[in-house]
């Protein structure tokens, strides 16, 4: 399972990389935009402070832009050289998509195809060569469909017909979508901050820690902790 930081901001990406065991960064041309128009920074200088932050073989999900298959390869490549490292390029789910997608496997490029609603768009993008398949869970969910329900159909095509495709579970809004897209097969999840956080806390866990507290002190003392006991 990968977890993904789903974000452009580079305090999100310091602080989640503290905090949490993420293995991977993303963003799409919204979220980056959403945040580089706070900064005086471009979109490719951004991405390569984020690259000096989290390393050279972390994997980094950049989004190539275009109309046309060209132009989504012409970015692609851009990327690539600009942004070194362990960077797979994000393609969307589209005719020229998949066309860009053919073109960029044939030349050792890794490319994720975003933006999957269907187990159609994922069967092509596999086929295409692409090495992870994006499905948009809670945009799924905004026109009455289950994203949950894709990933998993998703899931049983790709192990019958043994793609190598990996299942992203993306537009995840509650911790909810995450638990569901685990169980239906998806073996990374792209998350903000926010979701992390979520994830990590229960409030019978903290129930459970002031009672521990509590019975500890009671019996060696407020603020008693092992590190500042004798022998």
């Amino acid at each position: 399972m990968d977890i993904c930081l789903d974000t452009g901001n580079l305090e999100m990406v310091k602080k989640g990389f503290k905090r949490f065991p993420i293995n991977s960064v993303s963003m799409n041309p919204s979220i980056a935009v959403d945040y580089l128009k706070t900064v005086d920074r471009s979109f490719l200088e951004n991405a390569l402070l984020i690259r000096d932050i989290i390393g050279s073989d972390t994997p980094f999900f950049l989004e190539a832009l275009g109309d046309t298959a060209e132009e989504m390869v012409e970015d692609a490549k851009k990327i690539i050289e600009i942004v070194p490292g362990n960077t797979t390029v994000k393609i969307p789910a589209c005719v020229e998509g998949f066309k860009a997608i053919k073109e960029l496997t044939k030349l050792n490029i890794p490319t994720s195809c975003t933006a999957i609603y269907t187990l159609n768009q994922a069967i092509l993008a596999a086929e295409s060569g692409a090495d992870y398949i994006a499905v948009y869970v809670s945009r799924l969910e905004k026109v009455g469909a289950s994203g949950i329900d894709v990933i998993s159909k998703i899931k049983k095509v790709f192990d019958e017909e043994n793609y190598s495709c990996k299942i992203a579970a993306a537009s995840l809004k509650t911790t909810e979508h995450i638990e569901k897209s685990v169980l239906a097969g998806a073996n990374n999840l792209a998350l903000t901050i926010d979701l992390l956080e979520k994830m990590s806390i229960h409030s019978l866990t903290q129930e459970t820690l002031t009672k521990f507290k509590e019975d500890w002190e009671g019996l060696f003392g407020v603020g008693s902790r092992i590190s500042n006991m004798e022998k």
